[in-house]
């Protein structure tokens, strides 16, 4: 009787310490997983970040080109050049839109035809229209619009507002 007993009391502390192996092995796993997230998801944001930043570079060093040529078609009062260039670039993947506001306020040309003609402080914050610099800001949609001032030789063209939208990337 004591042999049994003893037989029992040998299969429960097995039991027990199976049971125990198990859940410390369920914790060290869950453990491991929830690591693995948070590198996971630190490697997304720093990859978002760096991707944002490149985007943000890539926009300001292509329009200061279509500046130039905005600005030289502007001098020569030639809007129909305007229209095909800002044509031809909006069809680049992920523009969404370009703007071409006169210094009057007034929208000259635009890949929207709806809004040509309106002021531009009625479609655009007023205070783009005070950048000296190429500014990128981003709206509440989460697109970029680079704002760009066109310069004459002694005073202010117009503002070129182009409009881009940015990719978001995940890896789940």
């Amino acid at each position: 009787m004591e042999n049994r007993k003893a037989i029992f009391y040998v299969i429960g502390a097995l039991s027990v310490l199976v049971v125990a192996m198990f859940f410390w092995r369920l914790f060290a796993v869950q453990s491991l997983e929830k690591k693995a997230r948070a590198q996971h998801d630190a490697v997304v944001e720093r990859t978002q970040l760096a991707l944002a930043e490149q985007t943000r570079h890539f926009l300001r060093m292509t329009t200061v080109p279509l500046i130039w040529a905005v600005r030289k078609e502007m001098l020569q009062d030639n809007y129909g050049q305007i229209n095909e260039y800002m044509a031809s670039f909006v069809k680049e993947r992920n523009v969404q839109q370009i703007v071409l506001v006169k210094a009057d306020g007034v929208i000259v040309v635009a890949t929207d035809k709806k809004i040509e003609g309106s002021q531009g402080a009625s479609v655009f914050p007023a205070q783009i229209f005070e950048k000296n610099d190429i500014d990128i800001i981003e709206d509440k949609d989460g697109n970029l619009q680079v704002v760009a001032p066109v310069m004459g030789l002694n005073a202010r063209l117009g503002t070129l507002i182009l409009i881009y939208k940015p990719e978001k990337i995940g890896f789940d």
